[in-house]
């Protein structure tokens, strides 16, 4: 099957500093956390899903592995 990539469902990473990491995707893309949970495939570490809704443009999403803070 060809065709276009027509955009991303989401984007993973793995930061080293999670306030940092919290500070930059709030201020500089404007983006919100919405949901912190315990990652259940390492109870070590956390999963952060930041969203921003527009009406203007499909949704941006960032999901974020870091440990505890």
């Amino acid at each position: 099957m060809r065709g276009n990539i027509l955009g991303l469902h989401h984007i993973t990473a793995i930061p080293d500093n999670a306030k940092r990491n919290l500070d930059f995707y709030t201020d500089v893309p404007g983006l919100r956390l919405v949901k912190k949970t315990v990652n259940f495939d390492d109870p070590g570490t956390y999963h952060s899903h930041f969203l921003e809704m527009s009406r203007e443009r499909p949704a941006r999403s960032l999901l974020s592995f870091h440990g505890k803070e």
